[in-house]
């Protein structure tokens, strides 16, 4: 894989794994590196590691954390049964996380679904995910949650996704929207 696609690869994973996001976070990468951050709870935060060889797909990134607990050594040394060609980062990060979640019996985030899907096929920069983000606030401001139309001769976002990848992005969107109303409905009633 070129450093192109794997930069590629880096910034999706960045893109749905935020500094915020509640669950799991990329902190930091480069081309050969990635940080991250499991949130166990709010007071315990995991830092997990990984060092990217220079002949990724065919040589598998190198998972590790600075901790002596079993179970952590063997949800990584799991990661190793996951050998799946040009997007391997992707899917072993969603085993990761899978396994992560139910080594401390977390429920499994919706957006590690979203691994699945294609390496988007434009850039994905800030301003997309936050232009993303706008439109996902400005759909929960209606109460009927309609999905509008496209306009006569523009295509749809989700226009090329396969109709079983459609039907996982929809359920990952109606998850993303009612934990919104969750969060906003916790917060204005405290």
């Amino acid at each position: 894989m070129s450093v192109s696609g794997l930069k590629a690869e880096l910034k999706f994973l960045e893109s749905i794994f935020d500094p915020n996001h509640e669950r799991f976070r990329i902190i930091d990468w480069k081309p050969d590196e990635l940080s991250c951050q499991f949130n166990v709870t709010g007071e315990k935060l995991l830092i997990i590691h990984c060092n990217i060889t220079e002949s990724y797909p065919s040589t598998p990134p190198i998972w590790f954390v600075d901790s002596d607990d079993p179970s952590l050594a063997e949800v990584l040394e799991r990661l190793e049964d996951v050998r799946r060609g040009s997007t391997l980062l992707l899917q072993q990060l969603k085993r990761l996380i899978c396994d992560l979640c139910r080594l401390y019996n977390l429920p499994q985030h919706p957006d590690v679904e979203m691994l699945d899907q294609p390496l988007p096929t434009g850039p994905i920069t800030q301003d997309r995910k936050v232009a993303q983000d706008i439109d996902l606030d400005q759909d929960l401001d209606h109460y009927d949650m309609k999905e509008e139309e496209p306009v006569d001769g523009k295509k749809s976002e989700d226009d090329g996704i396969e109709k079983e990848n459609l039907a996982i992005l929809e359920k990952i969107r109606k998850n993303q929207r009612q934990d919104h109303l969750n969060v906003s409905g916790s917060t204005v009633s405290n």
